[in-house]
């Protein structure tokens, strides 16, 4: 999927929406469906902090975790896995929902971990579930249920490093895509904002970005071919995978001091064009 589908997102992340909500929903009018959920994997991580949710029109906020939840292999709706938090975890244009998990229960060592323990439990199958209760601005309830099966496995403990990153550069005065293997799962919408592409003049290179193996590989394609610039890769250290680990740091067990350092500091890596 191009990245030109995940930065128009992001920026109706800054734009106020007007949209006002029905009370009732017109008969003619077009329901609203998922359009996606991430991660895509269909293996995830115990420790997993957030799923996205993503609706074809802006959604109505009020209660939403009424319709959206995880059930275990057995059908049993689970208790006390998403933060309820009603209106910050929603894009300002009410069309993207961030289920977080509960960091207290993710987090080793806090009382809530301590006396519940995480969500998931590796080996273990689950279905985030998005029914047709939840309701768009529109006051139409969703078009179908949404069903996402995964299986929990071990948690993420591995720092994203930019050294293990295999990086296929693209040929020069080609449109062909710089491609990165990156080396776990990332979080999709730290890929949209925390990478960037640069020339020697430090201005931002305009393009598209492809992800895809799962967000295990990020694909950038230039506007305009590349030419003969110097062209520099620019990481933003606060990074994530889908565990919350940066690359400045663990989410279960950060270095504090060391991490507000880091996360001052972009890496750098040149981009040596194919000729």
């Amino acid at each position: 999927m191009r990245v030109a589908y995940l930065f128009s997102l992001a920026i109706g992340l800054s734009i106020c929406s007007s949209t006002a909500i029905a009370s009732t929903c017109e008969p003619a009018a077009e329901k609203a469906h998922v359009s996606a959920v991430y991660p895509t994997a269909d293996r995830l991580p115990e420790n997993l902090l957030r799923f996205y949710v993503y609706f074809s029109k802006p959604m109505q906020r009020e209660d939403i975790l009424s319709s959206v939840y995880l059930e275990d292999k057995e059908g049993k709706r689970l208790q006390g896995v998403f933060l309820d938090n009603k209106f910050s975890l929603w894009s300002i244009d009410s069309s993207r929902l961030t289920l977080l998990f509960d960091p207290g229960r993710v987090k080793t060592g806090l009382v809530a971990h301590n006396a519940m323990g995480r969500a998931l439990i590796p080996g273990e199958d689950y279905q985030l579930v998005i029914n047709t209760t939840a309701v768009d601005t529109e006051g139409c309830q969703l078009e179908q249920e949404y069903r996402k099966p995964f299986k929990a496995v071990e948690a993420d403990y591995e720092v994203p490093d930019v050294d293990k990153w295999i990086i296929h550069n693209p040929n020069m005065g080609s449109s062909e895509a710089l491609a990165i293997e990156l080396n776990g799962k990332m979080d999709h919408v730290s890929l949209a904002y925390r990478i960037r592409v640069k020339d020697k003049k430090g201005q931002t290179v305009a393009g598209s970005i492809e992800l895809s193996e799962h967000e295990k590989m990020w694909l950038f394609y230039p506007d305009i071919a590349w030419d003969k610039k110097q062209y520099q890769l620019f990481i933003d250290p606060i990074l994530e995978d889908v565990a919350g680990n940066r690359l400045s740091g663990l989410f279960d067990q950060p270095s504090l001091a060391a991490e507000s350092a880091a996360q001052k500091q972009w890496i750098s890596i040149p981009i040596i064009l194919e000729k």
